[in-house]
């Protein structure tokens, strides 16, 4: 026989033993008295709408009903007389329990939601309410028990709190739970042993996988390489998504630099394999900037900052890399902020001229055309050319500037030779990732085609893969498409340099290719380079393109260049960069070609 007990919401006992029952089979109360009848009504309704079990003082179950064995996937016999932690999930810890315990043990009742397990291993949890009942002596006897099932709300909760939380594409921790752990970490330092690294990644040239393969493929890779990156991280280590090809990297007890190096060599072999992808294998790289947390204060947003400090120093320093931040990044930070001032100070007080270097065809009694190249007249420093001021122009908003002022250097210079009846094939103009966004920059050029004041062959975009790369690629090639259908003409400057220039070749509406001076330089006595270069040109020729040469500083170079078929030359060996009034008389000589021996 199994004793049960049946009570009133006081707490007093009706029936205190019952042989042969249980606690949803009690026989009905007596007609002693109107209060055992509302005890007995309150009773049947709870039975009906909550979910009761009574337990002893050490958890054995002396009684259930109909809900609780529903809900657990047990029968009646299979519960009662065993010990309550057969339900247990393990999604509590042991201080859990020993609070709960600790407050019922002292007559308390207890509240709160617990995690369960069903018979056949589901979880469900449930609100609870844990009332102690005490003999008259004052020992507790049993717990009464009553529940609420609240699993389709937690469930829902969950599913918000991954959406919140969890990328969806890769499973990893998104930005907001990034961003939230590396608040708890500075907040935390003082108690944390050793020091702490954090890191941004990003995956190199990945745009390149989407263009190529879809999202989808995109996306299949991404979740193959947080898998691979989780498996690198040390136990206490932490990975997250933080959008796009971005990843945020925590590596905890770094005792010094060396071991972050190390920690980073490790995380770097999660490149080392290729991935498979849509029946074929992709090698990535990426690139790393790193920001050790020393033990003290420090700011989430300087902390993320210096990591993306090092982030761009890994790039610039040619991807595939990973950087830790140290002070003379910060300074260098400084100096080209300074750079940047400078240079917006220059450009609106008229300290930017532009220079013309020819463009000369290797056919006899062809014009001269021109590349328009920005010179900076420093009251300091004199005449200083691009590689000094480079810098500056990472600011996409100083370059869109620029890049409108160089347009309208060279309109008006287009309109002046005209007038004077100057012969010239074309001139070129660099353009980059940030006269694309802004849109002004192929407005400006249509604009002048539009009023009649320039011709659409009277000027030539020149552009590299970086302007074609990263987020900003869709908008770049958005706006050349604008510029060929208005009949300007493209050039693929630096060619052979990039990472996949041959592709950019087949989809681009590109007309001219620049093979890049880096490929010249040997191309004399370099078998390899001699081979690179014909191919090159033969390859550009049967794609219905023209050819230049960048970088000819000698007339040897210029004949084994006219020996492989190459259309045109730029270099010194015509001339550098020179003022408007230099270039003229070389754009009114009859045969440019035959004045340097190259008829």
């Amino acid at each position: 026989m199994k004793p049960n007990f049946r009570e009133d919401f006081l707490g007093r006992e009706l029936v205190s033993e019952h042989q042969g029952a249980d606690f949803a089979g009690w026989p009905a109360a007596q007609p002693q008295a109107v209060e055992t009848d509302l005890a007995a009504f309150y009773q049947e309704a709870l039975n009906e709408a909550a979910i009761v079990d009574i337990t002893d003082p050490l958890g054995t179950i002396l009684s259930v009903n109909d809900r609780f064995c529903e809900l657990t996937g047990y029968t009646r016999g299979e519960l009662v007389g065993t010990n309550h932690r057969m339900l247990r999930s393990n999604e509590h810890d042991w201080t859990f329990f020993r609070q709960m315990q600790r407050e019922i043990m002292l007559g308390h009742v207890w509240r709160g939601e617990i995690c369960n397990r069903s018979k056949n291993g589901d979880l469900f949890w449930v609100d609870t309410t844990i009332v102690p009942h005490r003999r008259r002596n004052g020992q507790i006897e049993r717990f009464i028990a009553i529940r609420f099932d609240v699993t389709a709300r937690r469930q829902a909760e969950e599913r918000l709190r991954r959406l919140a939380n969890v990328d969806q594409v890769t499973n990893l921790p998104n930005r907001n739970a990034f961003m939230r752990s590396v608040e708890d970490i500075i907040a935390d330092t003082r108690a944390t042993p050793g020091r702490i690294a954090v890191g941004i990644l990003d995956v190199d040239h990945f745009k390149e996988i989407n263009d190529c393969l879809g999202h989808g493929a995109g996306d299949a890779l991404l979740q193959e390489l947080a898998l691979r990156l989780r498996a690198a991280m040390g136990r206490n280590d932490e990975v997250a998504r933080l959008g796009g090809d971005e990843f945020g990297i925590i590596l905890r007890d770094c005792a010094s630099e060396d071991v972050v190096r190390q920690r980073i060599a490790g995380i770097f072999q999660a490149f080392a394999k290729p991935i498979p992808v849509c029946g074929s294998e992709r090698l990535l790289s990426a690139s790393l900037g790193m920001a050790m947390l020393p033990v003290g204060p420090a700011g989430r947003d300087e902390l993320l900052k210096n990591a993306d400090i090092a982030l761009h120093e890994a790039k610039a320093n040619g991807r595939g890399r990973a950087e830790l931040f140290g002070e003379e990044m910060q300074e260098a930070v400084h100096r080209r902020a300074a750079l940047r001032e400078a240079f917006q100070r220059g450009l609106h007080e008229g300290e930017f001229v532009v220079h013309y270097q020819p463009i000369v065809s290797l056919v006899p009694g062809a014009p001269v055309a021109m590349e328009a190249l920005l010179r900076w007249n420093h009251p300091e420093l004199g005449l200083i050319r691009p590689p000094q001021f480079i810098e500056a122009l990472s600011d996409e908003h100083l370059a869109a500037q620029v890049g409108c002022y160089v347009i309208d250097v060279t309109v008006r210079q287009i309109e002046q030779w005209h007038r004077d009846r100057v012969r010239f094939a074309s001139i070129s103009i660099n353009a980059t990732l940030g006269d694309f966004r802004s849109g002004r920059y192929v407005d400006a050029i249509l604009a002048a085609i539009a009023d009649g004041r320039i011709g659409a062959g009277d000027i030539r975009v020149e552009i590299n893969e970086d302007v074609l790369m990263g987020r900003g690629g869709d908008c770049a090639r958005s706006e050349i498409d604008r510029l060929h259908k208005a009949g300007v003409a493209i050039a693929f400057d630096d060619f052979g340099t990039g990472f996949a220039s041959l592709r950019h070749l087949r989809d681009m509406p590109v007309q001219v290719v620049k093979i890049d001076k880096s490929f010249i330089r040997s191309i004399e006595h370099d078998r390899a380079d001699r081979a690179i270069v014909g191919n090159v040109i033969s390859l550009a020729h049967q794609l219905g393109k023209t050819v230049t040469a960048e970088g000819v500083e000698t007339r040897e170079q210029a004949e084994v260049l006219k020996e492989l078929g190459c259309d045109l030359i730029q270099g010194f060996l015509v001339a550098p960069a020179i003022a408007a009034s230099e270039i003229e008389p070389l754009l009114r000589a009859d045969d440019v070609t035959a004045r340097y021996g190259l008829a």
